[in-house]
């Protein structure tokens, strides 16, 4: 099967884990239609851990 990366903080390069809460930098997809959500923000968005967000608000 396919090896896929697992999400990192664009800031601080940690590993995102399960349930952790992330904040995502994403654009508003032009096109409508389903998709699957965790495949989307992997291919289309930039990750950030809660604690790189709250050093930059």
């Amino acid at each position: 099967m396919f090896l896929l990366e697992e999400p990192t903080c664009a800031s601080c390069q940690k590993k995102i884990e399960g349930n952790e809460e992330v904040y995502v930098k994403l654009f508003y997809p032009k096109r409508r239609g389903m998709t699957e959500v965790k495949a989307w923000l992997r291919n289309e968005g930039v990750f950030y851990c809660k604690a790189c967000y709250e050093k930059t608000t």
